[in-house]
């Protein structure tokens, strides 16, 4: 009776609100019994973040192998894998991109308030900015290292295509253990 309450609206606002906690609450807790290592393995990338420089390095620590493992429960194929990873080259490369300009917007709203500040005679306010600047351009140069390494399968980019590449061959592994070798005919 309590179903068809909720459903229907005769429930006051707070009981359906604590309905739907104990639901979702029931509901987290089938997951977790179902699948009891799911929150470890949960991947770490979760959207977009505030800096487009932090963007970047989320895309990098994201989970790669667990992403290439559960792709290959879906689709067992060399060519779908590989797609893939062409995918999270050229989205890695978007990202820089994306942090690239707006770095470099960045960088010459500051050459303007250095200008300016300089001819007001705001010699702090003229050494944080510089500061600012040269952490901008270090991070250009990290940003030129991430892309060097995209382009030719280096360092960073190569470690996204080998936790990819691991996960999607511990998924075949996964299937062919469940469906063939554990199978007793």
């Amino acid at each position: 009776m309590g179903i068809w309450n909720n459903l229907f609206g005769r429930n006051k606002p707070e009981e359906r609100l604590i309905l739907t906690d104990s639901l979702e609450e029931k509901a987290n807790e089938l997951d977790h019994r179902l699948h009891p290592n799911f929150a470890e393995r949960k991947p770490q990338f979760g959207g977009r973040s505030e800096s487009t420089w932090q963007r970047i390095f989320d895309r990098i620590r994201h989970d790669y192998e667990m992403e290439g493992y559960q792709d290959a429960l879906t689709t067992a194929d060399n060519k779908y894998r590989d797609d893939n990873i062409s995918i999270i080259q050229l989205d890695l490369q978007a990202d820089i991109h994306e942090a690239e300009i707006a770095i470099k917007e960045y960088l010459k709203e500051i050459e303007f308030h250095i200008n300016s500040r300089r001819k007001a005679d705001l010699h702090d306010l003229v050494e944080e900015l510089e500061s600012r600047r040269e952490i901008c351009l270090d991070r250009l140069k990290v940003m030129e290292e991430i892309k060097s390494d995209v382009a030719n399968n280096t360092g960073t980019s190569f470690r996204i295509i080998l936790a990819y590449k691991r996960g999607f061959n511990k998924g075949l592994v996964a299937l062919s253990m469940a469906n063939i070798i554990n199978r007793h005919v």
